[in-house]
């Protein structure tokens, strides 16, 4: 086991020599007999375990000293302060000027051994707590890394959320990936349309890229291959190039992406969901107004025909050498065919009513299609994680 550096100080040469025989055994020993004398041991060694000081050297105080040195870090680990004078005053300068230790003269050697090795013992304590702070320090510091990318991945999936396209999903993925420093593609597969396959760092995907991506979106959701990792659902794929293997941060980007991915794949089946209702109520307005005007158009045209019968009729009965009985027959046929008219005017009007209804209702539902839409860059975030 190496023997810790010890310096001592003293301007009492036999003194000095007393204290470097009694303590050789235990450590590696420097001796200096004036403070110039210790500043260039100093210079010359770098770093000292323990520094024991006098008080008194020469005109100077050894304890004025000590408070220099520890206001200039320099590399000595412990500083002890011995005195002539145990009084209460000469133990509290060797406090306030920064000493770890203070001793009275005379002193036993063997005394003075204990002292310092318990001084070495307490240094070793102090290094322990450092490294276990310093671990802890790295552990929390961890920690909060690992907590700012999942809170990243928290607030992707608030935005994507709120995403009315495919373009906007890609824009909100490619950001994510941005500000994590990763690369990737991301490829849509909506129904009965084209695939459409993009690069976060190219915008579009090199032929390779597409290859690739449709030859593994029949793998399972989560598939690795070196630093490749592909997190597919049926409806899109999103491709990351650069994840290091065995890294801390891979595993949390692995946790993230395989939640987004079923995020995204969720937010695709509803915007084809809305697509889709969108294009019936579109549909179904065409096709109320057409059956409305048609309604109109028969309406018009059934009027023009009984309104052409009965002047007929009126004028026949000029011309018609008709009877009484005759004329009254006549007449209730025409009254008859008035009334069952009324009725099928009723009945238009009912009809007609419907697809007022009808009208107004997919009125309604686009509205609520067409409501103001707040994009990714409107919304506020102020819940900001780490």
């Amino acid at each position: 086991m190496l023997k810790p550096d010890l310096l001592i100080i003293d301007d009492d040469r036999d003194y000095l020599e007393l204290l470097a025989e009694g303590l050789d055994d235990k450590f590696n020993l420097k001796c200096a007999e004036t403070l110039a004398k210790a500043e260039e041991l100093l210079q010359e060694h770098v770093h000292f375990d323990i520094a024991l000081v006098d008080e008194n050297i020469g005109s100077e105080k050894g304890s004025a000293w000590i408070k220099l040195k520890k206001s200039q870090n320099i590399p000595v680990k412990s500083f002890v302060l011995y005195s002539g004078l145990a009084t209460e005053s000469a133990i509290l300068k060797g406090f306030e000027c920064g000493a770890d230790d203070f001793l009275a003269k005379p002193m036993s050697l063997l005394a003075l051994n204990n002292k310092l090795e318990k001084l070495i013992q307490y240094q070793a304590k102090v290094l322990d707590f450092e490294q276990e702070i310093k671990s802890k320090n790295n552990v929390i510091n961890v920690s909060m890394a690992q907590a700012s990318k999942y809170g990243s991945c928290m607030q992707l999936t608030s935005k994507l959320n709120s995403c009315i396209d495919f373009e906007e999903i890609r824009d909100d993925v490619f950001n994510y990936l941005y500000s994590m420093n990763l690369e990737g593609c991301i490829a849509f597969y909506p129904l009965a349309e084209i695939p459409l396959f993009f690069s976060s760092k190219n915008g579009f995907c090199s032929p390779v890229e597409t290859e690739v991506m449709e030859l593994l979106k029949v793998k399972p959701r989560l598939f690795r291959f070196g630093t490749r990792t592909i997190f597919n659902h049926p409806l899109v794929s999103i491709l990351i190039l650069n994840l290091a293997e065995n890294s801390i941060d891979t595993d949390i980007y692995i946790d993230a992406l395989a939640s987004v991915i079923e995020c995204v794949g969720a937010r695709i089946e509803f915007i084809t969901y809305k697509n889709s209702l969108v294009e019936v109520q579109e549909q179904l307005q065409s096709a109320v107004v057409t059956t409305k005007k048609m309604v109109e158009i028969s309406k018009h045209h059934q009027q023009e025909i009984m309104n052409e019968i009965v002047q007929k009729i009126g004028m026949s009965f000029h011309v018609l050498d008709l009877n009484e009985e005759q004329e009254e027959y006549l007449m209730n046929l025409v009254h008859s065919a008035l009334k069952k008219h009324s009725q099928d005017d009723i009945n238009f009007i009912e009809v007609s009513g419907l697809l007022d209804l009808t009208l107004q209702s997919v009125d309604k539902l686009r509205n609520l299609n067409n409501k103001p839409h707040l994009s990714s860059e409107d919304i506020d975030y102020e819940d900001e994680l780490f």
